[in-house]
Formats: structure tokens, C-alpha cells, sequence
């Protein structure tokens, strides 16, 4: 019988374990740097919905300063959704035509006040709008005054909407109104807001315009669907929106905050953020990430910040995108 060599067998056992022990450093290595990336917000460290893909839809959350602004971009259908200030027009302009914006099929006004159509003038001088879709509650501003006095002499279809309705914009895209004015004279225009919700195949972002707790929880109770892997939260971060009851329906994924640098109102507020952040939202800020740019194929959706560029951050993740 031949001798029993245990060193030789010791070496070999060793050895045996090398490629688990290569394979646990690179978990434990990939795990630090994916620690990283969730400090970015959110509990989440990848939404389960992200993967890299081309886009066949295209939203920019367009950073306005305190106000909101978001472009829908699909297979040549434009869509805008509020302009922000009126200083905030030409810059808005600048980035509308740097995305190759010639025309606007739908122009949405989510509510009078002015952070959210002070810029329209702007578009509406610079742009063919085809339509207008307005709150139309009543408000006596000048500056919703010109907007409306435009639209007319202009000679563009005009319409308002109601909660419940929904509209085709483009073959695959979908808008469903999750809220809209409710007819008295004395709604706060904030909760007046248009709120509406895109959706692409299993894919839908929900647009919340300055909506408050009062008119979520009228949408909690609706009946109509509010689960959507990307949220606009409402009135910047105001601590008065985006209520636990109405995140629980929500489930987003991402988070993206409107909101100016060193804004006078303390938006977003320390509450709003955390309730986000309970959430598992990833949560995404004009201020301090730039526009922020969401592309989705209706399966998985990616984004990519004007100042932070694609998330997750290429040098951090393997090279292959996440399914």
C-alpha cells in the first residue's frame, strides 16, 4: 500500500479552495463598493426595475430651480409638464432645443402658480404647441392671465381634465388622471394640481405636481392604480405631501425631488426625506444632481443626473448591468 502523503493532500486541499476564496473577496469587495452607492439615498442599493437599456421612453426632470419642469419624450411625441419661473424660461429653452425639441404635442399646466407656468410664455413663444391641458381653476394672476391670453390668441384646443380620465399621447403610451381640480372655488390650487401617471408597458412614472396629503389620501381611496417605479414628489419636498399612506401605495424605486439650491422654503423637508427613505426610494434632487434623465424600454429603467452622470456609477458595479 502505497504511503499516506498529508502534505501533499493538504496542498491540494488548499488550493481546492482558492477559487471560492478569490470569488468571496470579490462579494465582499463588490459589497463595499455597492455600500458606496447607497449613500447616494434611499435604502436601496440598485432598484429592482434598473437595467441599462436604450429608452423608448425619455423623461428629463429639467432642473429649474424651485419650480418644476418635465419633458416626455416617445417615439416623437413631446410632452411638457409645467415650465417653472419666468427666469427659468431661457434656460429651459436652451435645454428643450438641445434635446431636439421643434414642437409640443401636449402642454400640461399642472396648476396657476407661478414656479410651475412662469416659463410658459417662453415656450409658448419658442415652440408649436398643438394643445394645452390646464387645472383650469380659477386664478387671477397676471401671469396665468397672459398664459391663458396667449393660448387663445394663438388659437390652440385647450382642454381640462378630470380624475379617472385618460388619454393615448403615441401607440404604447398611456396617461391616466390620478387627480385634477375638483370644481369648488376654494381649493388651494396646490391640491388642485393635474396629477398624472405615464405608463409603458410594465413601466409608469407618476407625475405629482404639488399635491398635498389631503388630495393623496382622495387617490389612496380612488381605486385607480398608483404603484410606480418612479415618482416626481410632490411640492418639492414639502413636508405637507408624500404622506407614508400614499408611498405605500406608490412603491417607487426612485425618487426625484424639483427643487432650487438654497431654496427659502427648506425644501425638501428633513420628514419628506425620511419618509422616502423608508420607502426604499432612491432618492434623486435637482439641486444637488442636476436634471435628471430616466429612460425606460416598459421593462427596466435607468438614470442618469446632469451632474453625477449615469447611476449606478460605472467604475462601482460590475460591468454587467443588473438584471
Amino acid at each position: 500500500m502505497s504511503p499516506v502523503k498529508p502534505r501533499v493532500r493538504t496542498v491540494r486541499s488548499v488550493y481546492s479552495f482558492l477559487p471560492a476564496l478569490l470569488l468571496l473577496a470579490c462579494i465582499v469587495v463588490a459589497g463595499c463598493a455597492f455600500h458606496g452607492i447607497s449613500s447616494h439615498a434611499g435604502t436601496n442599493v440598485i432598484p429592482p426595475s434598473y437595467g441599462l437599456n436604450d429608452g423608448r421612453l425619455v423623461v428629463h426632470f429639467i432642473d429649474v430651480g424651485q419650480g418644476d419642469s418635465a419633458l416626455i419624450q416617445y417615439n416623437g411625441t413631446t410632452i411638457l409638464i409645467d415650465a417653472g419661473e419666468a427666469d427659468e424660461g431661457p434656460g429651459l429653452i436652451t435645454y428643450l432645443k438641445h434635446q431636439g425639441v421643434r414642437n409640443i404635442d401636449i402642454l400640461v399646466a399642472t396648476h396657476p402658480h407661478s414656479d410651475h407656468i412662469g416659463g410658459m410664455q417662453e415656450v409658448l413663444k419658442n415652440f408649436d404647441v398643438l394643445s394645452v391641458i390646464d387645472s383650469g381653476m380659477p386664478y387671477t394672476t397676471t401671469t396665468y392671465q397672459k398664459f391663458l391670453e396667449t393660448i387663445d390668441r394663438k388659437n390652440i384646443p385647450y382642454s381640462t381634465v378630470q380624475r379617472g380620465d385618460s388619454f393615448s399621447p403615441a401607440p404604447g403610451l398611456t396617461m391616466l388622471v390620478l387627480s385634477a381640480p375638483d370644481g369648488s372655488k376654494d381649493q388651494d390650487p396646490n391640491d388642485g394640481s393635474i396629477v398624472l401617471r405615464a405608463s409603458i408597458g410594465r413601466m409608469n412614472i407618476l407625475f405629482e405636481g404639488d399635491a398635498g396629503i389631503t388630495t393623496e389620501e382622495l387617490m389612496v381611496n380612488s381605486g385607480l392604480p398608483l404603484e410606480s417605479q418612479v415618482l416626481k414628489v410632490a411640492h418639492h419636498g414639502s413636508p405637507h405631501g408624500t404622506g407614508r399612506a400614499f408611498l405605500e401605495r406608490v412603491r417607487p424605486e426612485a425618487a426625484i425631488i424639483s427643487v432650487g439650491a438654497g431654496n427659502p422654503y427648506y425644501h425638501p423637508a428633513g420628514d419628506t426625506l425620511r419618509r422616502l427613505e423608508d420607502s426604499g426610494a432612491l432618492i434623486f434632487r435637482t439641486d444637488t444632481d442636476g436634471s435628471t434623465v430616466v429612460r425606460t424600454d416598459g421593462m427596466k429603467f435607468s438614470i442618469e443626473t446632469a451632474k453625477n452622470g449615469m447611476y449606478p456609477f460605472v467604475d462601482s458595479i460590475p460591468t454587467s448591468a443588473p438584471a
